[in-house]
């Protein structure tokens, strides 16, 4: 299946037009790939779960909660602690 369509200029951008028959959702993104021989590659774009990455699956989110300083309970400098 091959449609032709054309390279038009609007603002400061280009736009190709995707045929409605393409039944592609609007909003869906693409990213792009223009070839040295002139071919222009649309593909679409996987949303990235973060946690698939090995990196952030041996994460020990414990021991640094307990490391970050940033992370620990603040310690009261004043009438916060109401209660004990």
């Amino acid at each position: 299946m091959s449609k032709v369509v054309t390279l038009r200029k609007s603002g400061n951008s280009l736009i190709l037009t995707v045929p409605a028959d393409l039944k592609n959702q609007v909003g869906s993104k693409y990213s792009v790939e223009n070839r040295s021989d002139g071919s222009i590659i649309y593909q679409p774009v996987k949303k990235l779960n973060i946690f698939d990455n090995p990196d952030w699956q041996k994460y020990d989110y414990q021991k640094d909660l307990m490391e970050d300083p940033e992370l620990q309970p603040l310690k009261p400098v004043g009438k916060e602690r109401l209660e004990e």
